[in-house]
């Protein structure tokens, strides 16, 4: 039986692994420890350069999206932004045949030691 949602209630879209804290809870469900391990250090990883990367306006925007699993026309309602404003802080823009900003592309980079990093046997 599914409940029937207000229209003033926000649209959520299911997000894999959007809330990390939960995921840290159930780390035990997995039986190989080294995988455990890998899979903790990437989650601090990422934590860790969401907020030594990020400004605070893509911050705001990428736990909405990632963590919160709300749209960019939700996101943009609940700051008063624009929708193509939320996309430009997720994405970035091209701007004189460059590409700039965006949140992804820093986490990218900032991440890519890390996952570039071979695996220790």
């Amino acid at each position: 039986m599914t409940r029937e949602r207000s229209p003033a209630e926000p649209r959520r879209r299911e997000r894999p692994f959007a809330d990390l804290d939960r995921i840290d809870a159930a780390r035990h469900l997995y039986h190989d420890d080294g995988l455990s391990e890998a899979r903790a250090r990437l989650q601090d990883a990422v934590r860790e350069a969401i907020a030594r990367v990020l400004t605070d306006k893509q911050r705001e925007v990428v736990e909405a999206y990632f963590f919160e699993g709300l749209s960019q026309g939700e996101i943009a309602r609940r700051l008063g932004i624009t929708q193509q404003v939320v996309q430009k802080r997720i994405h970035g823009t091209v701007r004189g045949g460059r590409m700039v900003g965006g949140a992804l592309r820093k986490l990218e980079e900032a991440l890519a030691p890390l996952v570039a990093a071979p695996r220790e046997s």
